[in-house]
């Protein structure tokens, strides 16, 4: 019982005797930690802060591509379901080449170079020596929400050094240029098909008219001429097809299929922002834990 006693009365010194310690060396503890907590503050705005913004794109409209869809797809004038079902396709088709365009890093990576108001973000990859892939492999992608088939708003994560939305809405102008003259380039290769396969259908139809082909009745010894306006009409018809497909291969180079692709242009938003307030208060922790490992190194010295 007395020796707990006496543990007590040690253990009662010892905490008294810390106080005191701590008291005397209050200078020393405040002095650290409010230095610790100043440095933590202005070292904040020194940090690279992320941000996000997203953009809110529009599908193509459905008219878009129909002169192209409906001379090049449907040769019949009242089949409109086959017509529809073309628009569709081609418009799925414009939109899929875009999505892959826009997340395409090497796209993005041009981009970048490319640009002269992207200089600063060009001189930030360079000092943290890093390429545009591997900063833009994580930093872009689209963002998928519930009951949306075919997504069409998309995100990028930006540091301090660029500024975001202007970036991704200078962008997607970028990939809207670039995919709709892929798109030109496909639908020129169709025309021109379209017209080589027309241009032998009437050679051919020439051919036979020519030829003044004769149809034979029942009675093997009667013969009859065929009229020459079947062939006729057969030539007339595909000459004025022909017409048409060039004078459309001549509106497609000058065709811009401009529509309105931005439904919401991109704001910037601060992401994990770190405040200077925070670094403060991480400071002063510091600071305190730092003065008080101070003060234990100096009294094993002493003690020595």
């Amino acid at each position: 019982m007395k020796k707990n006693l006496k543990i007590l009365q040690v253990d009662e010194i010892s905490l008294v005797d810390i106080i005191k310690l701590l008291w005397r060396e209050k200078i020393l503890i405040l002095s650290i930690t409010i230095i610790c907590g100043l440095a933590g503050y202005l070292y904040a705005p020194l940090q690279h802060q992320n941000y996000k913004t997203e953009i809110q794109l529009n599908n193509p409209p459905f008219n878009l591509f129909e002169p192209y869809n409906y001379n090049l797809f449907n040769n019949n004038n009242n089949n409109n379901n086959n017509n529809n079902n073309n628009n569709n396709s081609i418009n799925a088709e414009f939109i899929s080449d875009f999505k892959f365009n826009f997340l395409s890093l090497d796209n993005l990576q041009s981009f970048t170079e490319e640009s002269k108001k992207f200089d600063n973000f060009n001189e930030y990859l360079k000092s943290r020596k890093i390429s545009a892939l591997q900063y833009f492999k994580k930093n872009i992608g689209e963002v998928k929400e519930k009951n949306l088939i075919i997504p069409n708003k998309y995100f990028l994560i930006f540091t301090k050094e660029l500024d975001g939305d202007i970036f991704l809405n200078n962008y997607v102008e970028f990939i809207k240029s670039k995919t709709v003259f892929e798109a030109k380039k496909k639908l020129k290769s169709s025309l021109v098909n379209k017209i080589d396969i027309t241009e032998n259908a009437l050679e051919k139809s020439k051919i036979i008219n020519l030829e003044h082909p004769i149809i034979r009745t029942m009675n093997q010894n009667q013969v009859i001429n065929e009229p020459q306006n079947l062939f006729y009409k057969g030539s007339k018809i595909l000459t004025q097809e022909i017409y048409y497909l060039k004078k459309l291969l001549i509106k497609l180079e000058n065709e811009q299929f401009d529509y309105e692709l931005i439904s919401e242009k991109s704001l910037n938003s601060l992401i994990n922002a770190r405040t200077g307030s925070l670094y403060f208060q991480l400071g002063l922790m510091l600071g305190l834990f730092l003065s008080l490992g101070i003060i234990f190194f100096k009294g094993i010295l002493r003690n020595n």
